[in-house]
């Protein structure tokens, strides 16, 4: 079983309380279980779609040939790599 250590408050109106009260009473858990429940919910959902990247077919295609192709970086980035090569560090 996880140990539950950790704190979280919250400030509410006393309307967003009752209503909280309600809903927890109908679903017949405590508030702190309800609004866990869902607050872990949706932060999953909100990790995950951030996390995640959905492609089409045709998208996903194209992005493993890029993936497969040579990599060629931009000319300007080669020119800085060189003239950042030729000055003199000071370690």
């Amino acid at each position: 079983m996880t140990v539950k250590d950790r704190r979280r408050e919250v400030r509410i109106s006393a309307s967003d309380d009752d209503l909280l009260v309600e809903a927890a009473g109908l679903a017949g858990v405590s508030v702190s279980e309800l609004l866990l429940g869902r607050a872990l919910s949706d932060a999953v959902a909100l990790v995950e779609a951030h996390r995640t990247i959905r492609l089409s077919g045709e998208s996903f295609d194209a992005f493993l040939t890029a993936l497969d192709s040579p990599v060629r970086p931009p000319k300007d980035l080669v020119a800085q790599s060189r003239r950042a090569r030729r000055l003199e560090r000071a370690d």
